[in-house]
């Protein structure tokens, strides 16, 4: 659950030494759940909070889109997305608001491609995520605007555990998340591990023997 994989987020970061950098940043999507770990365990060693660029750009996509011919709706776009870009999201977060008006609200059976419902959503994340939107400024400091990386670790994880042919129980799969992640860990845990194995085998001497 998030409560306890953020006690360990902010213990690996801790150890890792992240809290002594200069300049830190907390990069991650728009789910509640992270901005609460961020509130708890990292806003008060001043990690700057960051939604990923890569998430409003999609959302930002979806809506400009929504209800109007590819044609119309791509130059719309352009514009919504230089603006977030430059970290103007007010000046979106205006026209996606006329555009709520004029498509008016969503029905309480709308499906999720009504582009009423689409537009409101984005309406209602970017208003919850502005402050966490001025990539302008992240950029000139040096900042990560995307979770690219984590995304990338995580590809490596799943070739491991996903496929046509792979089945597991819940104890498998768990042992094996944890294994494949020992391995493309930083940290190499799996080298320490196979020392204290080692000297842990009965029958195997714990001592080194004098040259």
């Amino acid at each position: 659950d998030s409560t306890t994989f953020g006690n360990i987020l902010a213990a690996s970061a801790w150890s890792l030494g992240f809290a002594g950098a200069l300049l830190k940043a907390f990069v991650a999507d728009g789910q509640a759940s992270n901005w609460t770990i961020w509130e708890q365990h990292f806003k008060h060693l001043e990690f700057v909070p960051i939604l990923d660029f890569i998430h409003a750009l999609t959302y930002v996509y979806s809506a400009a889109l929504a209800g109007r011919a590819p044609s119309e709706g791509w130059p719309v776009y352009v514009r919504w997305i230089t603006w977030v870009w430059k970290g103007q999201v007010s000046l979106v977060i205006n026209e996606l608001t006329q555009r709520s008006a004029e498509l008016g609200q969503p029905l309480s059976d709308a499906s999720d491609s009504d582009p009423r419902v689409i537009v409101a959503g984005t309406l209602t994340y970017l208003r919850n995520q502005q402050t966490r939107m001025n990539y302008s400024a992240y950029r000139k400091l040096g900042l990560p605007i995307t979770s690219s990386p984590i995304e990338s670790t995580v590809k490596q994880i799943n070739y491991r555990l996903k496929g046509s042919e792979k089945f597991w129980t819940r104890a498998g799969a768990e042992a094996l998340l944890q294994l494949r992640a020992d391995q493309l860990s930083d940290t190499a845990p799996l080298d320490s591990y196979w020392v204290r194995r080692l000297r842990q085998t009965s029958g195997t001497r714990t001592y080194v023997r004098a040259a």
